[in-house]
């Protein structure tokens, strides 16, 4: 079997090629920094540091201003929250796998943060079935998490329900976490809002929306288009009409607009990711508007 987390890494050795590896491992570094309290050495001032830091003591000896240096040795958790319903079997703008690239985006973070001694954790399902796989900082783990996950999401798998995901988090998950949500969810129901409205009183979070594809797309114009969730046919002289198109096209960008001043509203930042492509500069995007949430 094919290593998932390989094809990740892979994916972003091609993406540093245009120079936007170094900018991910920044982004992630300026959003997920911590300070342990366990004292290392003594450095001299200099513009910026943090004055809290300054040892007077040993300022009054040596007559020069010195702070205080830190072991940084405190480790993140983060707990990926990925909708493995029928519907993330379903096909993208791109053409690909819903679940793939969702994969991709999960394999990005969980990537840079194995690398940072971080420690990642996973809940995964759908309506009929849940599944926790604890906090490790392994690259075996790592890819554990991924290859379950592609594993458990086909046109096979029981219908997606968000709900179930938030609910178990809200029940089960007692230590403060960073949650990364992975879903292609469009429209968030009262519940599941007052759901994330709870967690995010005790967690960080952040919403990976997967694109559904455009049905209008010429693209797909000779192929047959169905919904996979009910499932039913979108007959193709239905996807012809222009009025019907409009009126979709106007529904979803309602939607998508109400979505993310919901999201908005709760301090959750989101991005939408339609291609394994667009994944590693999407996760870039993401890291910048999650540091800059956090300073509002």
């Amino acid at each position: 079997m094919a290593s998932l987390l390989i094809i990740v890494r892979r994916k972003m050795s091609i993406s540093a090629k245009r120079k936007v590896r170094g900018l991910l491992e920044g982004e992630y570094g300026s959003v997920f920094k911590g300070r342990s309290m366990d004292f290392d050495d003594l450095r001299q001032y200099v513009p910026n540091d943090d004055v809290k830091d300054i040892d007077w003591k040993a300022t009054a000896r040596s007559g020069e201003v010195l702070i205080k240096r830190y072991i940084a040795i405190r480790k993140h958790n983060f707990l990926f929250v990925v909708d493995t319903g029928r519907s993330m079997a379903a096909t993208t703008p791109s053409g690909e796998v819903k679940r793939d690239v969702g994969l991709m985006a999960a394999g990005i973070i969980a990537s840079v943060a194995q690398q940072h001694n971080d420690l990642v954790g996973l809940v995964a399902g759908n309506k009929e079935q849940i599944s926790y796989m604890p906090l490790k900082d392994t690259t075996s783990h790592i890819e554990r998490l991924l290859q379950y996950v592609q594993a458990n999401t086909s046109l096979e798998s029981p219908v997606s329900n968000l709900t179930n995901l938030l609910d178990y988090v809200r029940r089960n998950i007692r230590k403060r976490m960073t949650l990364i949500i992975v879903s292609d969810v469009l429209h968030f129901s009262t519940t599941q809002e007052q759901l994330l409205r709870r967690l995010g009183a005790q967690h960080e979070i952040m919403f990976i929306a997967i694109d559904d594809l455009d049905p209008d797309d010429d693209r797909w114009n000779k192929r047959d288009v169905y919904d996979v969730e009910k499932p039913a046919m979108l007959p193709s002289y239905i996807r012809s009409q222009k009025s019907i198109n409009l009126a979709y096209q106007s529904h979803i960008t309602t939607q998508t607009e109400a979505t993310n001043r919901m999201l908005d509203r709760l301090q959750i930042t989101t991005v939408r990711i339609d291609s394994e492509d667009t994944a590693v500069i999407q996760i870039i995007r993401l890291l910048e508007k999650h540091k800059h949430a956090k300073r509002r």
